[in-house]
């Protein structure tokens, strides 16, 4: 998971750099969370990009009927 919690930070940094406003860092996991997790049908439960080991969970996504 160490390699996903990498990217994943990455990828935070990466899009908020991009964006303007106040809430760069939400929207920023909004739309990480969006391209990298909900394909494979996954959400996060946890995660931290604080220290050099980014702590990163995942859960399974709820589908709706």
């Amino acid at each position: 998971m160490t390699t996903r919690g990498r990217k994943f930070c990455q990828c935070i940094k990466a899009v908020q750099k991009k964006l303007k406003g106040k809430n760069t860092e939400s929207a920023a996991i909004a739309i990480c969370v969006k391209s990298m997790l909900h394909n494979r049908g996954r959400t996060i439960k946890r995660f931290s990009c604080l220290g050099k080991k980014p702590k990163f969970v995942t859960q399974k996504r709820k589908v709706s009927k």
